[in-house]
């Protein structure tokens, strides 16, 4: 795999970020030497490292390698990666939630401004990846201020059509979570399955997982035995402490 395909895995979250993660770091590690540890296109194994590092829930390491990608940080693909990964980080630090909104709210803005100005001169899966990357952060917020109408409605606002895996993934995912809250289980339910194959069609194992947790939240303690039982196996064998937290979580009390 040549240096410049990390960015484009890294930005619509697949390959290297559904590796085991120690699996992640050796590939990456096997990069971090010269010539390419010495060019601009480093920010690319900081970045990913980033990822990891998020996915280890290790907050201060990743904000310590986003600090460090800011001065390689050029291109627009890089810029709009950096700040969706520093939007996460954000987000994760403080539980107060207006509070962490407030932080992450400049990154996420300058986001958006980069990807409406070179939204023409990307690919369309491309770009329908970053789209939905920055509709999903808003609607995360908005859930987490109670505003789960709202949140619905910026699915919904997302492009009907399949334009990759990855978009599908984040649009159905995002309507299933607001459709169960609002009662329409079964609805909410399809889409949760759509979900997951939109997600075994992109190829994208950490996706897969999110979305059977998903399916298993609809489904109900009576019923998602299982659909837990597959989730947590994955996870497991990704090693992600990130996924097991989430499944622990998902577990009947």
């Amino acid at each position: 795999m040549a240096i410049g395909s990390i960015g484009e895995v890294e930005r619509d979250g697949g390959l290297i970020g559904d590796l085991p993660v120690q699996l992640c770091v050796d590939q990456l590690r096997l990069w971090d030497r010269p010539p390419l540890s010495e060019s601009r296109a480093r920010v690319w194994i900081l970045l990913g490292l980033a990822g990891v590092a998020l996915r280890r829930r290790s907050f201060d390491d990743a904000r310590t390698l986003l600090e460090g990608a800011v001065a390689l940080v050029d291109s627009p693909a890089a810029q709009l990666e950096h700040h969706l990964a520093t939007c996460y980080l954000l987000t994760r630090l403080d539980a107060d939630v207006r509070r962490a909104e407030a932080a992450a709210r400049p990154h996420l803005e300058a986001a958006r401004r980069i990807l409406e100005t070179v939204r023409a001169e990307l690919d369309p899966s491309d770009a329908a990846c970053f789209q939905a990357r920055l509709l999903d952060h808003e609607a995360f917020d908005a859930n987490r201020r109670g505003d789960s109408a709202r949140a619905l409605a910026m699915y919904r606002s997302l492009p009907a059509e399949d334009v990759h895996p990855f978009a599908s993934y984040r649009r159905d995912a995002g309507l299933a979570f607001g459709l169960h809250r609002q009662g329409a289980h079964d609805e909410a339910l399809r889409l949760a399955q759509r979900a997951c194959e939109h997600a075994g069609d992109g190829g994208y194992v950490r996706l897969r997982v999110m979305g059977l947790l998903m399916v298993a939240r609809i489904q109900g303690a009576s019923h998602n035995a299982s659909t837990l039982t597959r989730a947590a196996a994955i996870a497991k064998r990704l090693e992600d402490p990130e996924l097991l937290i989430r499944v622990e979580r998902a577990q009947p009390k």
